[in-house]
């Protein structure tokens, strides 16, 4: 497809830092929000119905405007925490970073990894749904979610490659905070739920540091634009 290509040569034009990319094949665009049908109570369902449009937009916003993330299937909706007692529903996005072997990136310990990996898309992600205003303003939308996924270094060439995940969920109030600057990173990870998974195993709460990375929103894929009336809020 004409935008895999040019992921494919953009890739082999970027010297990335750290964080090698590779394309690989993400869900159908159809398949990426998840559908009404499968939520469980009241709440969700018109949460997914009444925002529906801007679950769209931000499906579109992501092929369009983030270089080598692909959406999980039924990535995108309204989610609940692991062992949540109330109907609590976050705004949650699941994206899965196209990640290559780089012995660089393999030397850090597993913490470092999932920094980056949240200082890169993590926080852009966030910034994204922050800027859906309907969202911000509907008080059953307790706050955002964002979960991470990338290879694992050293499992590529595996008969079955496993991937590490971080899973954080904020308040909308601490997110908001944190996006303009008045709760610091330290703050922000300390306040927020957080998990990191190396496949399925949990390793818990590890030391999260979140910095400046301004990547996704200055690099420019070359020979590609965004189709006419996309905008890329990040």
């Amino acid at each position: 497809m004409r935008h895999s290509m040019l992921r494919f040569i953009a890739r082999r034009l970027a010297a990335l830092a750290l964080i090698v990319l590779i394309p690989v094949p993400a869900a159908a665009a159809d398949d990426v929000i998840l559908s009404v049908d499968q939520y469980k109570t009241a709440k969700a369902r018109t949460l997914a119905t009444t925002h529906q449009p801007l679950l769209k937009q931000m499906r579109d916003e992501i092929y369009h405007c983030m270089p080598w993330v692909g959406v999980q299937k039924a990535g995108i909706g309204f989610r609940q925490p692991k062992g949540a007692v109330e109907d609590d529903r976050y705004l949650s996005v699941w994206i899965v970073i196209d990640q290559d072997e780089d012995a660089r990136f393999a030397a850090l310990p597993p913490e470092r990894r999932a920094s980056a990996m949240f200082s890169r898309y993590g926080t852009d992600l966030l910034r994204r749904m922050a800027q859906l205003q309907p969202l911000v303003a509907d008080p059953n939308v307790k706050g955002y979610s964002v979960v991470l996924s990338w290879l694992k270094p050293g499992t590529g060439g595996a008969a079955q490659p496993v991937n590490e995940t971080l899973a954080l969920w904020s308040d909308k109030q601490t997110t908001l905070g944190f996006l303009a600057k008045r709760v610091p990173a330290g703050e922000f990870t300390r306040r927020a739920k957080f998990n990191v998974f190396d496949g399925t195993q949990d390793m818990g709460r590890l030391a999260l540091e979140v910095w400046e990375d301004s990547f996704v929103r200055t690099f420019k894929v070359a020979n590609y634009e965004a189709p006419k009336g996309q905008r890329c809020s990040g």
